[in-house]
Order: C-alpha cells, then structure tokens, then sequence
C-alpha cells in the first residue's frame, strides 16, 4: 500500500475523532443548557405587593385626574427627604418628583428634578407654608434659584399644597401651566377644590404605602 492510502486512513481516523468529540460536547453542553434555561424560567422574581400597586396607580391616577380637571399642563407630587450629610454633620435636606401626569406635547421634569436640594428652594418653599392653592405667576417672582428653574421648564403660572403627615410637611403637589391660553381661562376656586380634593387623596395613599412598608 502507498503512503497516501495511510493518509487517508489517518485522516479519516482524526475527523472521525473529532466528531465523536465535537457531538459529545455539544450533547454534554445542550443538556447543561436545558437546566440552565429550566432554572432561569423557574425563578421567581420579588415583586411589590398589591398595596404597592395599587396606592401609586391611584397616585398616577390622581394626578392624571387632577391635570384634566384643572386642564394644566403638568401635575406633580414631589417628595422630600435626606440626601446625605456636609461635613460639619448638618443633614442635607433634599426633594425628588416621585409622579408626574403630562399634557400631550409637554416636556418631563423628571429628569431634572431629582434630590433637588431644599436650600436652593427656599423662596418657592416659603410660599408653599402659606398653604394656600393660590395662583403664582412666575414672571412676578423675586430673581432666584427657583424662579430660573421654573422658568427654564417654560411654566407660566402654578400652584401648589403642602403634603402632610402628622401635621409635618413631608412634600407637596403642584400643578403647571405653560401657556398664557391656558393660564388666562384659570378659575381660581375650581383650582383650589381640585387641589384640595388631590391632596387628600394623596395623603391617604401615601399613609398606606407607608403602613404598609412596616409589615
């Protein structure tokens, strides 16, 4: 027999070789994945529970009602709370928008109204201690920090309440214009109703997310 007649016995030796290697692995590696893939659709993922679900539909819910009724252009719970220390120990006290309902057309705050903290705010906060839902128009405010930031999400006119627990402000919710059309056709005591009625509503779910967040 010539070489190349061993040649191709000894090739067809190794392909045959690697054949039975390759199937093997692929077989070994497949089963691997098949309880891989069976464990991964096994998991159970934590969820929120159904008060979790509820209360904050009912918030996004509210606000969505809110925004219609009073036909403003954003309608906004913002929240306060800690955010860290300065170096001499002092809290840093800080305020996020936790919900928000938009008009159609109308940009978010959401992005830039995360742990805003409080100090910048302290003319927009004076106005909301009066606890009052009157209406504000920006353009009439004292240059500021607030004023800037009111004006640089193009609003007009708002008004806000205090939200409260135990009688302690824990944030507020507001509602924006952002046209003059809109502003000018405002009633001021179907706002105030509107308003009072939403804050009352948010309190009590608010109140249960936190009951609820103890158990």
């Amino acid at each position: 027999m010539n070489t190349s007649f061993w040649f191709d016995i000894g090739a067809g030796a190794i392909a045959l070789i690697a054949g039975i290697t390759t199937g093997f692995y692929y077989l070994v590696n497949k089963g691997k994945m098949k309880m891989l893939l069976k464990e991964k659709n096994n998991m159970t993922v934590p969820l929120p529970d159904n008060c979790f679900w509820k209360s904050h539909t009912r918030l996004h819910e509210t606000l969505t009602e809110l925004r219609v009724r009073t036909d403003c252009a954003r309608a906004q719970i913002v929240q306060f709370h800690n955010g860290g220390q300065f170096l001499d120990g002092i809290s840093m006290k800080k305020m996020t928008l936790t919900h928000e309902s938009l008009d159609k057309g109308v940009s978010s705050e959401l992005s830039n109204k995360q742990d805003i903290l409080m100090s910048l705010c302290i003319d927009g906060l004076n106005i909301l201690l009066k606890d009052d839902p009157e209406i504000h128009i920006v353009e009439n405010m004292e240059d500021s920090w607030c004023k800037q930031f009111y004006q640089s999400s193009n609003i007009i006119t708002f008004a806000f309440l205090p939200i409260k627990k135990s009688g302690q402000g824990i944030g507020y919710v507001m509602v924006q214009w952002c046209s003059w059309a809109k502003a000018d056709e405002i009633e001021d005591e179907i706002i105030s109703k509107e308003l009072e009625d939403a804050r009352a509503l948010i309190e009590v779910q608010l109140d249960l997310l936190k009951e609820n967040n103890k158990k």
